[in-house]
């Protein structure tokens, strides 16, 4: 069977944001039936979409179906700005927040393949601060009928694996069950201590000073312990800035944006595409 590609991005209602996508050149456009699909059935995706979109779980979506380069169905429904009510076009921005994540694993596999770096090689090797830290260990109190916590040495060190894989001790502090843990990424501004991610009112930290600032805090896990969804792909961006020696937005255009032709993906929009950008759906209070 011939391969099909699927392209769809909806405008979800997200919580961390750092880059836009658009889709970069329109693919020649062919009949469905051409291409050996049905054009029924690619109709119903909007229809299910457009549930969403009246139930509001959603305010908007772009859709793109490809086979053998050639665009079968293509539709943007619902609203790029539910707010202000303006319809969704095939050439907004989406924030794609989280899923940089996949970007700076892409970047440190490609340096991997470079020979600059090993899966094995620990993290210290780049970020020589980060070489003995402490971990938070919880511990019930049978008298107390509390947890308690206490530090204790990490025992072994972080590596490169380690972050790729979300098991090397870190966590994001808004949602972390662990109270010392929380409370120092608060005081190091590295959260605001608050489920909605959102860090806007924070004084953005330079790339040493998160350095320090997670060198300082203690770990919530031993390494390679404990898989946690946490702050591990920020600091493997360090790692693949110090590894290659440019800043990862460099890295990422040249080496990965570039040869696949995402021309608009970055992490910041300019000022003309701003009205571009897709909004997600206003906080209910």
């Amino acid at each position: 069977m011939r391969p099909v590609i699927i392209f769809a991005v909806a405008c979800l209602q997200a919580l961390l944001a750092n880059a836009a996508f658009v889709a970069a050149q329109p693919l020649p456009v062919a009949e469905p039936e051409s291409l050996g699909l049905s054009a029924q059935p690619l109709g119903n995706i909007s229809k299910v979409f457009d549930t969403h979109i009246r139930e509001r779980k959603l305010p908007g979506a772009v859709f793109m179906i490809a086979r053998d380069g050639r665009l079968a169905y293509s539709e943007a429904i619902g609203f790029r700005d539910p707010v202000q009510h303006k319809p969704m076009t095939q050439d907004a921005a989406f924030r794609i927040y989280s899923m940089s994540k996949p970007l700076v694993s892409v970047a440190a596999m490609m340096l991997v393949e470079d020979g600059v770096l090993q899966l094995t090689d620990p993290v210290s090797k780049f970020l020589p601060s980060l070489k003995n830290l402490r971990v938070s260990v919880a511990n019930m109190d049978a008298e107390l009928a509390k947890t308690t916590y206490k530090l204790v040495p990490a025992q072994r060190e972080m590596t490169v694996h380690d972050l790729l894989r979300h098991s090397a001790g870190l966590v994001y502090g808004e949602i972390s069950n662990n109270v010392p843990v929380k409370e120092s990424y608060a005081k190091g501004r590295l959260v605001r201590a608050t489920r909605n991610f959102d860090i806007r009112d924070l004084t953005p930290l330079t790339p040493m000073q998160q350095i320090a600032a997670i060198s300082r805090e203690p770990l919530a896990h031993k390494p390679r312990t404990v898989w946690e969804y946490s702050l591990a792909s920020d600091l493997l961006s360090r790692i693949v800035e110090a590894a290659s020696g440019q800043r990862l937005g460099e890295f990422l255009e040249r080496r990965l944006f570039a040869p696949l032709r995402m021309v608009e993906s970055d992490f910041w929009v300019e000022r003309e595409d701003l009205g571009r950008v897709a909004e997600p759906l206003p906080t209910e209070t």
